[in-house]
């Protein structure tokens, strides 16, 4: 246990609710699962890095932490090259007189080790093998994000059908039925950048993906389009609900989730002006209108949602020394970030009835493979296989329990929030006090008073405190006061890995009162946040 500090003093006595910064949980209200949905990460050069040492040591340590069960990757059909890393593999090749090779080693390999680990890949069938590029057809290369890859149809049709039947077959016969039918497939990545006049050859390529898919296996789970225009969304949707489908020839095309990116901001805004700053409003503003523009396709009311990429901001090459501002990727802004912004999905999933199914942030562990110690790429692990604080963020989340229960606030502000879960045997509450536009150096402390009742009337608990701020398990501010080394191999490592581990700062006995109550006043730094493990005491 770290060093011994006062964090909480509790008042076992009633307070009047009516002021600001004051939570009620109550405990024997169970509003809805906390469905993990956050669980998620991904790379464009996952069938790259899993592999690789740092790769393997995050899937194990996701497994053992229990912070991730989906992994989505680019690139499963073709190889890329790009800022000297191979992305994707050879699949696809023909013999000499035009029949196809297929080759599935490589990506047999990674999902196995991802199985190993308890994750479920999120599988997408792109982008096409150069044999089968359609180098006649005009087509667009990118998009408005930075994306360069060549966005046309297949040069042959049932080749590349073919091809997805085969790789399907390829993976029930590798990993069992009921394993794949708990994976998710997708044709492409960020379709916007499609010319318009082709955006009907897109929409063929993912009539003729579901009808490969489930022809394979009619229970396998296909969705998509994986883009970030509201505008693409809408027409695609409209094709799904009310075009008519290229292989059938009938009126709609099935889809069992949709799928949609949402970055704080874009990378190519950088540096310049006006200046901006990611928001969680950012999201939740489109969330809602995206269920607005759901609205109009009666026919996919209760379809999954999935926001299958995010972070604070896109460009995943770009660095600290040319974009200072990308600190944030590398402190304790990014975990933050994410439990607001899972409490805000999860206020609207409450009061909008609208669930966010999947939260997936994009970033893996090139530091870590390249041996860069906080660069600032969107990563989630970096030099000497140290956690970053986003993946510290994900690993106090995954401390919470399976059911959430009812949180009320006395004020609608948006610096404070909390999530309150619990299991059979605990409490865990996860609280926050970040507001994003707010300097990386601010200091203070405010306060906020949390009642929970609903507990067992004048009986002993426990609550033990995590804390994540500038002094703890912050493996960024450690590597900061050991001097900034540039890699694993210039430092000692065992202090900035001892704030990798989580650990906790306080542990506190109390008593609740005749009616089953506490309240606590709570000393809660800016930018910081506190997960508290509450539970009975044992009795001796």
């Amino acid at each position: 246990m770290d060093k011994q500090i006062t964090l909480i003093t509790l008042i076992i006595s009633s307070w009047i609710f009516a002021q600001d910064n004051s939570f009620i949980i109550k405990v024997n209200q169970v509003i809805g699962k906390n469905t993990e949905f956050w669980k998620a990460a991904g790379s464009d050069h996952l069938f790259y890095h899993s592999l690789k040492p740092a790769g393997q040591f995050l899937l194990k340590r996701m497994a053992e932490k229990g912070s991730h069960r989906y992994l989505r990757s680019h690139h499963t059909f073709n190889k890329d090259l790009k800022h000297g890393v191979i992305r994707g593999q050879n699949v696809y090749s023909e013999d000499q007189d035009g029949k196809p090779i297929y080759d599935f080693s490589n990506i047999n390999k990674v999902f196995k080790s991802y199985v190993e680990n308890g994750i479920k890949p999120i599988v997408e069938y792109d982008y096409l093998p150069e044999l089968l590029i359609n180098n006649v057809v005009e087509s667009s290369k990118g998009n408005d994000e930075g994306m360069t890859i060549i966005n046309a149809g297949p040069n042959d049709w049932k080749k590349w059908s073919d091809l997805m039947k085969a790789i399907t077959q390829n993976f029930i016969d590798e990993f069992g039925i009921e394993e794949v039918r708990s994976w998710f497939f997708e044709v492409w990545n960020e379709p916007d950048g499609w010319p318009n006049e082709q955006l009907e050859i897109f929409y063929k390529m993912y009539d003729v993906f579901v009808d490969a898919v489930k022809s394979v296996d009619s229970e396998l789970r296909v969705g998509g389009p994986a883009c970030y225009h509201e505008y693409f969304l809408k027409s695609f949707l409209n094709h799904v609900t009310n075009g008519i489908n290229y292989v059938t020839g009938k009126k709609g095309t099935q889809i069992d989730f949709i799928s949609y990116h949402i970055y704080g901001l874009s990378g190519k805004w950088l540096n310049k002006a006006p200046h901006i700053e990611p928001q969680v409003q950012r999201f939740t503003l489109s969330v809602l209108w995206l269920q607005r523009l759901l609205k109009l396709f009666p026919s996919l009311q209760g379809t999954a949602f999935h926001i299958n990429e995010w972070g604070l901001s896109s460009n995943y090459f770009r660095t600290v020394k040319d974009y200072p501002d990308l600190i944030y990727r590398n402190s304790i802004s990014s975990p933050l970030f994410l439990f607001k912004l899972v409490n805000s999905l999860y206020e609207i999933e409450d009061n909008y009835k609208f669930p966010t199914s999947l939260l997936l942030y994009w970033g893996f562990s090139w530091e870590a493979d390249e041996d860069e110690f906080f660069v600032g790429k969107r990563e989630l692990l970096t030099a000497g296989n140290v956690p970053k604080p986003i993946q510290t963020g994900f690993e106090m989340m995954a401390l919470l329990k399976e059911n959430r229960i009812k949180v009320i606030k006395a004020k609608k502000d948006s610096r404070f929030g909390l999530i309150a879960t619990k299991s059979e045997k605990e409490i865990v509450l996860l609280t926050y006090n970040y507001e994003e536009s707010e300097s990386e150096k601010i200091t203070g402390n405010d306060e906020i008073k949390i009642e929970l009742n609903g507990l067992k009337k004048s009986t002993s608990y426990q609550i033990k405190t995590i804390i994540l701020d500038k002094e703890n398990n912050n493996t960024f501010q450690k590597w900061i006061e050991v001097g900034s080394p540039k890699n694993s191999k210039s430092t000692n490592l065992s202090q900035i890995k001892k704030a990798g581990n989580l650990s906790y700062n306080k542990i506190i006995n109390f008593k609740t009162d005749d009616e089953g109550k506490i309240s606590f006043d709570l000393p809660l730094m800016k930018r910081s946040a506190m997960l508290m493990i509450i539970k009975m005491n044992q009795i001796p």
